[in-house]
């Protein structure tokens, strides 16, 4: 999937990374882009949110910061994870680095 949505500014690409939101939710992107990622959640966040968080990559916390613009609730009882699309407003040099190589 690299740029489904004719909006979108830069293409998204499928890489799954371990994420925080804050330091209490766990979440792994879907994929991701310059602009933001798509989070696969335990717990649904509604647009408009603001959240912040950091990236894990090998033993480095890679911050970031955003606004949640989308948000698509799973179902628990089939095991599927919620969807939220995080637009960044914030993103420390380590993790545009990662996005960098990622999103070639």
């Amino acid at each position: 999937m690299t740029n489904a949505d004719p909006r979108r500014q830069s293409p998204r690409k499928p890489v799954h990374l371990p994420v925080s939101i804050g330091r209490r939710q766990a979440a792994l992107s879907a994929d991701i882009s310059a602009g933001g990622f798509q989070l696969e959640t335990t717990r649904l966040l509604a647009a408009g949110t603001p959240v912040d968080g950091y990236v894990l990559h090998g033993a480095k916390e890679l911050r970031w910061a955003g606004v949640v613009t989308w948000a698509k609730p799973g179902n628990p009882m089939t095991s599927v994870l919620h969807q939220v699309g995080v637009r960044f407003t914030t993103v420390s040099p380590g993790l545009r680095a990662l996005l960098s190589m990622r999103t070639r």
